[in-house]
């Protein structure tokens, strides 16, 4: 699982919570460093939107010419329906806000591997 936010903090707070179900994931601090990576190592790309030089809305459209079929959830701070609306008029698998429930984050990745845990 890629995970792309600006933040330190927030990479390394999902980066831990992803160890605790045991899912493996990369960290990013931007799109761009994301992009430069084989997206077909991973199963799904958590990215926040508000970001410098590349929104994580710019990152979905770019994911979709890449690797259609990669599911791609974004997060933000600011979850107002124009967002929301931006994000799911994209194709995004998820829209999420800031601060993030962790329950619901394990929720949307169990889901995603079909309860295996793994992935």
């Amino acid at each position: 699982m890629a995970i792309v936010d600006d933040e330190e903090c927030v990479r390394t707070a999902l980066a831990g919570l992803l160890r605790s179900i045991e899912v493996p994931s990369a960290l990013f601090e931007s799109g761009i460093s994301l992009l430069e990576q084989d997206l077909r190592h991973f199963i799904l790309v958590l990215s926040d939107i508000q970001m410098p030089e590349l929104s994580g809305i710019e990152l979905l459209d770019r994911i979709r010419a890449l690797a259609p079929n990669l599911p791609v959830a974004l997060m933000t701070a600011y979850p107002d329906a124009e967002w929301r609306q931006r994000a799911q008029e994209k194709g995004a698998y998820r829209f999420l806000a800031k601060p993030l429930d962790a329950d619901a984050v394990i929720a949307m990745i169990e889901g995603l591997l079909g309860g295996a845990g793994q992935g």
